[in-house]
């Protein structure tokens, strides 16, 4: 590759010319897998792993993030029996929610023909919360002020997979 040019005022330089000629290892390879289109790439990546997983959501549940993350915290991890009973016996008023999205994820797992798990051999297999649009709210204070209240809302997901043994 030879040295660039220098460029007149108004120029502007074309990289891809620049590098179009440049040797990178191991390129050919993705070379390859670029040519793919972005559904074809997916395709793969589902085919493989289609049977290995089920999932559940609840989206714009009116709790905190916060709170929802320590019972979530609570059952990851754990088989579908014994995440049942920590949700059941705890104190958390997010544990209802969770326990709904769990059995959901339980049932999409046994019920799907391409899954076809076990109930004996579920376990959650990933948990998280993720922060939803909070609702904004204004509390009046005094001389005229406001306070901004946030009534903030959660995602919940849970993922289950089947354990061997």
């Amino acid at each position: 590759m030879e040295a660039r040019k220098r460029l007149k005022k108004g120029e502007r330089s074309d990289i891809r010319k620049d590098l179009r000629d440049v040797h990178y290892p191991g390129s050919a390879g993705l070379q390859r897998y670029a040519k793919l289109s972005l559904r074809k790439r997916g395709e793969a990546v589902k085919d493989e792993k289609a049977h290995t997983y089920a999932l559940a959501t609840a989206r714009y549940v009116r709790m905190s993030p916060q709170k929802v993350r320590l019972v979530v915290d609570l059952i990851r991890g754990k088989k579908l029996e014994e995440a049942r009973a920590i949700l059941k016996y705890t104190p958390h008023r997010a544990s209802e929610v969770v326990a709904k999205v769990l059995e959901s994820a339980a049932a999409n797992g046994m019920n799907d023909d391409r899954k076809n798990m076990i109930e004996d051999q579920i376990y959650v297999k990933a948990a998280y919360v993720d922060e939803g649009p909070a609702i904004k709210r204004m509390l009046p204070r005094a001389r005229g002020s406001a306070n901004m209240i946030k009534k903030r809302t959660s995602h919940i997901t849970i993922i289950v997979g089947e354990k061997n043994g």
